[in-house]
């Protein structure tokens, strides 16, 4: 186990500290106009990359994988810290981002390979308190080295990953599952696999048409919340992304389908196996999970970075202790998992705490959005801690149920769309949000100027990317502009948070009917209780001479 914390800790951290730490970096390179993209080059490949990180952890093995990941996190991380410029600080960004979605995924395939619900209940919300642990210390850590040096927040990745592999092959290797053989075999166990008949098991066209669809749409939801959305490039990439995944779900089917009608050859093209079976989609449990998850991620990215904008611009924090606010929803997570780990144990069914996280997530948008309306940051900070409870519920018990909802051989598939979703829950909501944020910020300061009867031109723009950018001379402006602008930005992220409540609701009412999962310890407990109970019965009935005389047909004797 500690061996796969460490490097789960490691990307974590990552994310959040380059999160903070993006103006510092880019401005290193008098590239401040690009500052998104550094995040963006690592989010993106963290995300489409997953899918096919499934399929290396099946053909494979886990423990491959798993050090295949941080080679590349390792590779990354090192092109950053030597980056001359921001277009190799961006080449780094994505190598890491590849290694990440393998980190992600084969951790969280390697823990759910267990078939105890008590295994996975333990170890999953261990998981998840690293996560909060990462959302809590990674902003702190990430101000504190970049007043050192900006490359201090990749070089320090070094050293960890190193120990990472080390630690991986002193403890994984040889104790966690190996290559898993083709599942249309007969008989497995006569048949040695090369490694050019491993790597054509891999689906590496469905892997490109995903990846390239992937990235077109998240590129498109990025681009179109801070841009025009009829811009050509985010139409391009419209048009682009939803036709590569429909590509993809088609050559999917036919390769389920080839292999229905006969087993390929293990030399042929069409021998790989599916990087995303679609007859995992027929299971209602897996799509409410999916949905699920979507809504969770879509949550978590938009309070850590919505309600940071909120403290900055309209409550008037620095960046430094609008930081500070956001702590409040690690303790949320922390406690939600936590109780979700009890309501595991005692229940025996992930479906519950579910279905609690669910009914607290819109609740608790709600209750933000009303908070932030009264101006009132301790019950912001209160709320945030209320939402991070729903998170904490729902996430650990989310990827629970997903393990066990489908047979073991497709836990990595199932394991990498939840991730996924995640991640696109987080993209999908931040697009939105930053969308509805400028349309009303325009929407309100037009209005509010004409009540006031306020020549427009009084700012330098009324377009809210326009205002983001010149934040740092909001104090400059006359002061019954300055409240005009807050009480913009306020409204704004109010209805920022509103517009994810339909989202969460809807959420609420899909897991409302998962089913229950098997629970592979009871029922372990009660065929030994019944073993026992059938012995001891026995044994009564002999004493007795009940079966005396079938005892003696039987040839046992009782002389």
């Amino acid at each position: 186990m500690g061996a796969l914390l460490l490097p789960v800790l490691l990307e974590t951290l990552d994310y959040t500290v380059v999160a903070t730490a993006q103006p510092h970096i880019a401005s290193a390179f008098d590239a401040l106009s690009l500052q998104s993209y550094i995040g963006t080059a690592y989010l993106l490949p963290s995300t489409v990359f997953m899918p096919l990180f499934s399929s290396v952890a099946d053909v494979f093995g886990r423990y491959p994988a798993l050090q295949i990941s941080l080679l590349f996190f390792l590779i990354g991380s090192a092109i950053s810290t030597g980056a001359i410029n921001i277009t190799m600080m961006l080449l780094g960004r994505g190598i890491a981002g590849v290694g990440a979605a393998g980190i992600l995924t084969v951790v969280r395939t390697i823990l759910s390979d267990s078939g105890s619900l008590d295994d996975n209940n333990r170890q999953t919300s261990i998981l998840f308190l690293l996560y909060a642990t990462g959302f809590t210390v990674g902003p702190l850590v990430g101000g504190y080295l970049v007043d050192i040096s900006f490359r201090w927040i990749f070089a320090i990745n070094l050293p960890v990953t190193v120990a990472s592999i080390i630690l991986g092959f002193l403890l994984l290797r040889g104790k966690v599952k190996e290559a898993q053989p083709p599942h249309w075999l007969v008989e497995p166990h006569t048949m040695r696999e090369t490694l050019p008949q491993k790597l054509l098991r891999i689906d590496w066209i469905g892997t490109l048409l995903f990846v390239v669809g992937g990235i077109s749409i998240l590129l498109a939801l990025n681009w179109g919340s801070v841009e025009s959305w009829s811009s050509t490039k985010v139409i391009v990439c419209w048009i682009l992304g939803p036709l590569s995944i429909i590509g993809c779900l088609l050559w999917e089917y036919f390769l389920e389908n080839q292999l229905r009608r006969t087993a390929p050859s293990c030399h042929g093209v069409l021998s790989c196996q599916p990087m995303l079976p679609l007859e995992i989609f027929r299971s209602y449990d897996v799509c409410a999970v999916l949905y699920g998850s979507f809504t969770s991620g879509m949550v978590m990215i938009v309070v850590f970075y919505f309600v940071s904008i909120f403290m900055t611009i309209v409550a008037g924090y620095s960046p430094a202790d609008a930081g500070m606010q956001l702590v409040y929803f690690a303790p949320g997570m922390g406690a939600g998992t936590l109780i979700s780990i009890q309501m595991i144990s005692k229940l025996r069914q992930p479906k519950y705490p579910i279905i609690l996280g669910s009914v607290i997530l819109p609740v608790s948008l709600g209750l933000i959005e009303w908070a932030m309306g009264n101006n009132n940051q301790t019950q912001v900070n209160g709320f945030l801690v209320f939402a991070g409870s729903g998170v904490g519920l729902t996430a650990g018990s989310l990827a629970i149920h997903a393990r066990f909802s489908l047979p073991s051989n497709r836990v990595a598939v199932v394991n990498a769309m939840t991730l996924f979703f995640r991640s696109l829950g987080g993209t999908v909501g931040l697009a939105q949000c930053s969308a509805v944020l400028n349309f009303k910020v325009d929407k309100y300061l037009e209005h509010q100027l004409a009540l006031a009867g306020l020549d427009p031109s009084t700012l330098d723009s009324n377009n809210a990317s326009q205002l983001m950018k010149s934040i740092q001379s909001l104090s400059d402006l006359p002061p019954v502009v300055q409240i005009a602008i807050r009480d913009a930005y306020r409204y704004a992220v109010q209805w920022s948070f509103i517009s994810l409540v339909p989202w969460a609701g809807l959420s609420f009412f899909i897991v409302l009917f998962l089913s229950k999962v098997t629970d592979q310890d009871m029922q372990r407990e009660e065929e030994g209780a019944r073993s026992v109970g059938e012995a001891y019965q026995l044994e009564v009935m002999r004493d007795h001479g009940v079966v005396r005389e079938a005892d003696e047909k039987a040839g046992l004797g009782w002389e």
